[in-house]
């Protein structure tokens, strides 16, 4: 495991309601396109390798902490698409909720402390059909979530496009694809299981 680096990317960008069935989980309205947002590299924490085990802290009396696994995208010095892999998106949902209830931003629903879980980068060379293989997430050896990128409604080409028309990107920058269904609560002392084929496997311990 390693801490994220205060300048090791400039930031990170995350698709919201990408997946049709997360957003009806929510009970949301379906938005045209994913919602975008923001996490800085403060924010995160990643592992150092592949089988690599994430010491992650949940933060103290601010209501309930959900997981959400995503597929991650790592730009190189061209801005494009270079590695690949799979992070957990971590929300204070009661937060989130109440802000989104009335109206107001939520960004601090989603910004704190080891909020943004960054797995082993895998070289998109090594993984040309990524987009097609599952990824699982467990949580105490039960399975909670899983998906392909096939599923999400904006695919990773099209999604950078967007995301470029919006924000000003830099090299070593990572994006957040959004989640599939089957979001849930993640207390202190549960171990998860992230996995993609034979391709990528760590864990995280919270």
């Amino acid at each position: 495991m390693v801490r994220v680096p205060r300048h090791a990317f400039d930031k990170m960008v995350l698709l919201g309601k990408n997946y049709l069935e997360h957003a009806k989980e929510l009970g949301d309205a379906v938005p045209p396109k994913p919602v975008l947002f923001m996490k800085p590299p403060s924010s995160a924490v990643a592992a150092g390798a592949q089988h690599d085990t994430v010491q992650a802290r949940l933060p103290a009396n601010r209501g309930v902490v959900h997981y959400e696994i995503e597929v991650l995208l790592r730009l190189n010095d061209d801005l494009e698409i270079d590695a690949v892999s799979l992070g957990l998106d971590l929300t204070l949902r009661d937060l989130q909720a109440d802000l989104k209830a009335n109206g107001w931003p939520w960004e601090i629903g989603k910004v704190f402390r080891d909020s943004a879980i960054i797995g082993p980068w895998v070289d998109l060379k090594q993984f040309p059909k990524y987009m097609e293989e599952e990824f699982v997430l467990k949580l105490d050896g039960q399975k909670v979530q899983h998906g392909k990128g096939n599923d999400m409604s904006m695919k990773p080409e099209q999604a950078l496009a967007y995301i470029k028309e919006h924000f000003p990107m830099c090299s070593g920058d990572v994006i957040f694809t959004g989640t599939p269904a089957g979001i849930g609560p993640v207390s202190d002392g549960q171990l998860a299981e992230l996995s993609w084929g034979k391709k990528l496997q760590y864990k995280v311990q919270f």
